[in-house]
């Protein structure tokens, strides 16, 4: 009876494995802190634009996944991708995201971040913060989409500034292209190859 009882009590637990690995809200909030005080202590040490993205860059790739984040924001198209071409899209959005968004924080240089509340659902978290400025002008509110790791580790997911998530808003502007292009890859990584040219220029 007892063998039984064991066998069902570990069949219970190889159908829920969710539970044995949940979220911890105190490390979700602190991965943020850390976060949000290397981007600022970067923004505050590095004055030249390639300093800064190459510090950005090498913050990316250790706190974010960029496979996951890359996929999302292909969307269906994600599944007819060559594995050469996904590669390719892969460096490009990293690239993109660099230039064309870590670059436009350098008026957040010398600034607070407050972390709030983190909830949870699943492998999802949700951290709560605000920046406060030195200057007086009204705070900006920023929530922090963070994903739980098969090994237990935390990455950014995606960030939300004034209401708007940057990996949804990226995901629709990526879908019209390939819907304009008939679902043509080459024609989403020309786009992506002239917004960073574009943001080149610009700095």
């Amino acid at each position: 009876m007892r063998a039984i009882i064991a066998f069902f009590a570990l069949w219970a637990l190889m159908l829920t494995p969710g539970v044995a690995q949940e979220v911890d809200l105190a490390k979700a909030k602190s991965f943020v802190e850390v976060l949000a005080d290397d981007a600022i202590s970067i923004l505050s040490t590095e004055k030249t634009r390639a300093g800064r993205e190459a510090k950005f860059a090498a913050l990316l790739d250790e706190r974010a996944n960029m496979r996951r984040i890359a996929r999302f924001t292909l969307g269906q198209f994600g599944r007819q991708i060559s594995k050469e071409d996904f590669a390719t899209f892969e460096t490009l959005l990293s690239e993109f995201i660099v230039k064309v968004y870590a670059n436009r924080l350098g008026e957040y240089s010398d600034e607070k971040v407050m972390v709030g509340k983190a909830q949870a659902k699943k492998k999802n978290v949700i951290v709560d913060s605000r920046i406060e400025f030195a200057n007086g002008r009204d705070p900006i509110d920023i929530d922090w989409w963070l994903r739980l790791e098969e090994d237990g580790s935390l990455t950014l997911f995606d960030v939300r500034v004034l209401g708007v998530w940057m990996a949804q808003e990226q995901r629709d502007a990526f879908a019209s292209v390939l819907k304009n292009n008939k679902g043509d890859i080459n024609a989403l990584l020309e786009h992506l190859r002239k917004q960073i040219s574009a943001d080149t220029a610009e700095g």
